[in-house]
């Protein structure tokens, strides 16, 4: 996690580059938390505007996925849009104003929030898939619904409790961020400690449960190999495991290409690696990156999604048929 912050009104010609790099970045981030707020609301409406769609677990970790990922977007539009004006800060209120605000740990809350929905996305999916029993009488929705509870507590925990003692105002009356550490131990076990939590776990997760998911599915299909009476279900099978294979690639390969340069960047400054900052070009693109992951988190899932094509186009075109039943009340096609 990162910030980054307008630098002060007065500025020297060497600074003029930051200060072009900031105005882009300002434009980039409001086209994406439009985009991300925007996208996510219509997969919100879609979803909710069919009734089978709406008692499926599957699709309620979409719907929490989607609005998490929405008010990412919207407070990635505010922060963007009242950042720090270069006023000195002297005031009680300021100080709150200065670690709450200006550290952009509201917006980062959702995105780790939005990776963790990821993960029980996921995992409801593995269970589904790996322990079909299990998922049809021990899954309950009272299940469902605490893990989605622990999804919204467990980003707000983590970055506040970090990211808001390690910002204050200065002597000089500055609001600063990711500086104010007990000692350099402290610093660089922050920093170790949030890519293991952000970036590594995640993605060690992701990768486990898909590879178990396709290996789970390819010994299925095997036996029915010879066709006769299994052909239809095994056309079933193979089609689900090519599903996965590809959702596999897609979660896999944008989760690890959008985080790992932030994560990767933010570990270095936190080890004390000199000429690090939060206004070169090169961290504003990773953040951008984390921010544009985000948006496209839930479209990785719904672009292959035939339920929710078919509920989307039943949406705008009102036609009379209804929204296609899948044959168990938390099925889905992925």
């Amino acid at each position: 996690m990162n910030i980054t912050t307008l630098p002060p009104i007065n500025v020297s010609i060497e600074d003029r580059g930051e200060i072009a790099t900031t105005t882009v970045m300002r434009y980039v981030t409001h086209i994406i938390g439009g985009l991300g707020l925007f996208g996510n609301g219509f997969v919100i409406v879609v979803i909710l505007s069919g009734r089978a769609m709406r008692k499926q677990f599957t699709n309620g970790y979409i719907i929490n996925q989607s609005v998490v990922d929405a008010l990412g977007g919207l407070c990635l539009i505010f922060s963007t849009a009242f950042e720090n004006d270069g006023r000195r800060f002297e005031t009680i209120l300021d100080e709150i104003y200065c670690r709450i605000w200006l550290t952009k740990v509201l917006m980062w809350c959702c995105f780790l929030s939005s990776t963790y929905n990821l993960i029980a996305l996921t995992f409801e999916r593995y269970l589904a898939v790996v322990h079909p029993v299990w998922h049809k009488t021990k899954l309950t929705k009272g299940k469902v619904i605490a893990s989605m509870a622990f999804v919204w507590m467990f980003g707000p925990a983590y970055n506040l409790l970090y990211t808001v003692p390690a910002a204050g105002i200065t002597e000089d009356g500055e609001c600063t961020a990711y500086t104010i550490w007990p000692n350099v131990l402290t610093q660089r076990a922050v920093g170790v400690l949030t890519i293991l939590i952000q970036f590594l776990l995640p993605l060690f997760l992701l990768v486990y449960f898909y590879s178990k998911m396709i290996f789970v599915l390819r010994q299925r299909v095997a036996p029915e190999a010879g066709g006769g009476a299994g052909d239809r279900r095994k056309d079933t099978m193979a089609g689900a495991r090519k599903n996965i294979l590809k959702t596999l690639a897609i979660v896999a390969c944008c989760f690890v290409f959008c985080w790992i340069w932030n994560q990767v960047y933010f570990l270095l400054y936190n080890l004390g690696m000199k000429g690090l900052g939060f206004t070169n070009w090169f961290h504003s693109i990773s953040v951008s990156l984390v921010f544009v992951n985000c948006c496209i988190n839930p479209l990785i899932y719904i672009a292959k999604y035939e339920q929710f094509k078919k509920a989307a186009r039943n949406l705008f075109t009102r036609r009379a048929d209804g929204v296609h039943v899948l044959p168990t009340h938390n099925s889905s096609t992925l």
